[in-house]
């Protein structure tokens, strides 16, 4: 089972913006706290070029983010295999 299949069963994911994502989201005036869970709701493969990309809800808006700028919690089942393909994306890019 891929990553992008094991993740569609757990969702909805927990997930905090990265410190990066954070300041780009209000920079652009989005409401979003960087100390609140966000939930993954969605799970997308965008291939090759996007990776993985999740579907996630602010206090207001759905925003459509990168799983490399997200922050899984370490006690969640799959946040080791996460980290892995997060690591792995980077270093790609």
């Amino acid at each position: 089972m891929t990553l992008l299949e094991e993740m569609k069963k757990c969702l909805p994911i927990p997930a905090r913006p990265t410190k990066e994502l954070y300041r780009y989201l209000r920079k652009k005036g989005k409401d979003i706290d960087i100390d609140r869970d966000l939930n993954i709701f969605e799970i997308i493969d965008s291939g090759d070029m996007g990776g993985i990309v999740c579907a996630i809800k602010g206090n207001k808006e759905v925003f459509v983010i990168s799983l490399t700028q997200l922050i899984i919690k370490p006690d969640h089942p799959l946040s080791v295999k996460i980290l892995a393909y997060q690591k792995k994306r980077i270093k790609s890019l």
